[in-house]
């Protein structure tokens, strides 16, 4: 159940008139700020990144605040924000992070080469072959966890897909990376 003055807060926010719009923002920050930004902190692990994305969740909740009109508790208020508001924002923070963490082509080579330089005789062309190949004799969440990897996926956004932990997404392209090298140094 909601308390009665975010209640009325969410039912001034409804209604079309801006004045009292704005006056019932207000309240409804106040009462809503330390819930969401804990949930938002459970997806981003950092305070300021949560700060910043509440604030464009309540400027789009200031422009567009339909979605809230049949919220009756807690619960619901917190899904329909994610649902409607949250959600976008934090793929928006999701792309941004992703794009600076992408492991290339070359930094796959870098990961599975030898120290030793076995393969400086051979072209990269041959080596991207074997490589593959040696991709190829992975167990498929293996394969699929550093294919996602290699797109630029964020170890969270894996763990999210594979519906797992993020430790244990580690732990699967830890041993991906092992048994990656052992295939290409056999080969």
């Amino acid at each position: 159940m909601i308390d009665r003055r975010l209640q009325n807060a969410i039912k001034e926010l409804t209604t079309g008139d801006d004045e009292n719009r704005r006056r019932a923002m207000e309240p409804f920050v106040w009462a809503t700020f330390q819930q969401f930004i804990r949930h938002l902190y459970r997806y981003l692990g950092n305070e300021v990144e949560c700060e910043d994305v509440l604030e464009d969740v309540y400027a789009d909740i200031w422009e567009n605040p339909k979605y809230l009109e049949n919220v009756a508790s807690d619960h619901g208020l917190l899904k329909t924000v994610y649902m409607y508001y949250m959600r976008r924002r934090l793929r928006e923070v999701y792309r941004r992070r992703n794009r600076r963490s992408n492991l290339s082509q070359e930094g796959l080579y870098q990961l599975v080469a030898p120290e030793a330089g076995a393969f400086d005789a051979m072209s990269r062309i041959e080596f991207n072959e074997t490589l593959y190949r040696a991709i190829d004799k992975l167990k498929a969440r293996e394969r699929r966890a550093i294919e996602l990897w290699m797109e630029g996926m964020s170890n969270r956004a894996i763990a999210m897909e594979f519906r797992t932990t993020i430790g244990a997404v580690k732990m699967l392209k830890f041993r991906a990376m092992l048994k990656l090298k052992k295939f290409m140094t056999d080969s």
